[in-house]
């Protein structure tokens, strides 16, 4: 865990002002330390994400929860497709073969 000033440190395009309102408004979570808040390593790659998008991307600080909802969705879709597909690992060859077969046959139409 880091705490707010190495986040700054670390992302200098960051502002006290900007990282309150996005705690305060749930976009970042962090967890509360003794005098601030503190940030694992996911905090930091959203925070740097948020950045980006508002900063570089000129994304509306109005969108941002929109967006940012949508990356977690995105996200969690990915964690899923990754635990299916471990899943279907673990099966026979016969079964995976059946399965991808018909996986193919769904996605052609």
């Amino acid at each position: 865990m880091i705490g707010e000033r190495e986040l700054f440190a670390m992302i200098g395009r960051l502002d006290a002002d900007a990282l309150r309102d996005w705690l305060e408004t749930g976009l970042v979570r962090g967890a509360s330390g003794e005098a601030a808040a503190e940030f694992d390593e996911a905090d930091v790659a959203r925070v740097r994400l948020i950045c980006e998008l508002r900063y570089e991307l000129a994304v509306e600080e109005e969108s941002l929860p929109v967006v940012m909802s949508l990356v977690d969705q995105i996200y969690d879709l990915r964690r899923s497709v990754r635990a299916i597909a471990a899943a279907i690992g673990d099966e026979p060859d016969d079964v995976r073969s059946r399965i991808a077969a018909s996986a193919l046959r769904r996605l052609r139409g």
